[in-house]
Order: C-alpha cells, then structure tokens, then sequence
C-alpha cells in the first residue's frame, strides 16, 4: 500500500508543486487548502504523514498542529511545518507544540523529500520495535504509553511531546551524557540542521526543568563540554 501523505497548504501554486513532487516520488497524496479542511481529511484518511504550512487564513498552522497532536488518532502522526515567515522563536513554538520538524520556504525538493523520508523510517522503525517501556531512575517514573512522570508523590503529565521524549531518551542513558547533536539526532530523529536546532534541544531542558521544578544542577545538568546527563540526586 502506498504511503500516505497529507499536505495542507492554502497556496494553490505551491500546494500543487510540493503535491507533484511527492506524486512523482510515489506517495498518495491529499491536500487540503485550509486549516480545517486540514483537519478534517487528517482525521478521515489517517495519512501517514502531514506537511503543514503555518500562515493560512482561518484556522492557522499552529492551532492545526495542536488539535492533531491531542487527538489519540492523529497524536502519532509525523508533522512536518513548511513556512515562508521564519520569524525568531517560531521553530520553538512549533516544535514544542508536537511537530516533528520545520522547514523554511523555499525549500528545495531534495531537502524536503529528505525530511519527509527520514521521518517515515522512524515511524516505521517505531511500529516494528517493541513499545518502550516505563521505566524508574531513582525514584522517578516515566510511563512511555501515557507520557506521565510521576515524582516525590507528585505527578506530571504537562510536558510537550518532544519534552517527555528528551528526558526518556536521557533517562536510559544514566548518568552518561550525551551531546546536544546526539540528543537531537535520536529525539528529533534527523541531523540538526543548523546551531539553531541545537539551541532548541537548549531551550527543551530549559522548559523540562521549569515545569518539574529542578534546578539547573539538579537531575537534568549540563555537563560542560559534553551536553546534558539526568542525574539522579543523592
């Protein structure tokens, strides 16, 4: 069967050129021309992946992006953001809303098929893998399935997508660090593109321990030269 791809996108030139692009490359494509249009074909036919543009009258990208990351239907769905306005921040605020990556218009077809397939071997490297386990590093558990981190008696459900992916991925690895690159590799699941990828993973901690209440030489550290470590306290 072939793989599916829904781009929503409201310019009719450019959603036809990108739409031609991964026709030609084989993939079924659905388009839609609004955010809730958008919405709805996701939630319809389930594709396999959704390329979202994030300036459109309506209902915009941002918004599209958070209802198909909290709906248990389309949550797991890979999200890539195509926009033309790269304004300072905005790849944060998309990739902490869930989306699993974000590219600037123009984006050369090469580039974007690149991303388009490297986020479908993961997905499928995810489905063909045994679901992760919930695991406990010094009296904190992480329950993957319900993206839950239970703490001193405490329990938090309020991390983004990519924040509980982070502390997962480092939570196996303890008290090894691990450089920001790697960090982003395996959570982002593609080479960091720029310094301002990298400063994501930067601001990700940042954002973990403001929400658990951790100082910053406490649990997740920063080890100097050598990226960040979850270290349970003593």
């Amino acid at each position: 069967m072939a793989t599916k791809v829904l781009l929503i996108e409201d310019d009719a030139s450019f959603r036809k050129a990108v739409g031609d692009v991964l026709a030609d490359e084989g993939y079924t494509v659905f388009q839609a021309p609004s955010g809730k249009a958008g919405i709805v074909a996701a939630q319809k036919e389930l594709p396999d992946l959704v390329i979202l543009d994030l300036i459109m009258p309506g209902i915009k990208g941002l918004e599209v992006c958070q209802v198909l990351k909290q709906d248990i239907q389309t949550a797991n769905i890979p999200l890539i953001i195509l926009t033309g306005n790269d304004k300072e921040g905005q790849d944060i605020a998309c990739l902490d809303m869930g989306a699993d990556d974000y590219l600037t218009k123009p984006v050369k077809s090469a580039r974007l098929l690149a991303y388009v397939r490297a986020l479908l071997r993961r997905t499928e490297g995810e489905e063909r893998a045994e679901p992760p386990a919930s695991i406990e590093v010094g009296g904190m558990s992480l329950d993957y399935a319900r993206k839950l981190v239970k703490l001193a008696g405490k329990e938090y459900q309020h991390l983004t997508p990519k924040e509980f992916e982070l502390l997962y991925f480092l939570a196996k690895r303890t008290p090894s660090p691990t450089e920001r690159a790697e960090v982003y590799l395996k959570v982002w699941g593609v080479e960091a593109p720029s310094e301002g990828a990298l400063k994501t993973v930067e601001v990700h901690v940042r954002r973990i321990r403001l929400k658990l209440g951790w100082k910053s030489d406490q649990w997740l550290v920063s080890v100097s030269g050598r990226g960040y470590a979850l270290i349970p306290p003593k």
